[in-house]
């Protein structure tokens, strides 16, 4: 017997009980706690290193100079969501 495709076991999947697949989801994405503590401590270290750095990066620069309260900002926000559903 074949293994099912990718396709076939999203579609069986589809109107799966939430909790159900919550359940199944993290059992199979588990991590030991070794592996935890190790996410946690590069993701500290990598918010440390984001937070040292003095100088303002390019997206805060833009941001500073386009921000949502203005027009500008507003249709360059509208600009950036409608190029994310171009295929």
């Amino acid at each position: 017997m074949t293994q099912p495709s990718l396709r076939d076991r999203i579609d069986s999947g589809k109107y799966q009980d939430e909790s159900a697949a919550i359940d199944a989801l993290t059992r199979a994405a588990a991590l030991s706690p070794g592996d935890r503590q190790a996410i946690g401590a590069a993701g500290a270290d990598l918010v440390r290193a984001i937070r040292a750095q003095t100088s303002p990066g390019l997206m805060e620069v833009f941001l500073a100079e386009y921000g949502l309260s203005t027009d500008e900002g507003i249709a360059l926000m509208c600009l950036a969501e409608a190029l994310l559903r171009v295929p």
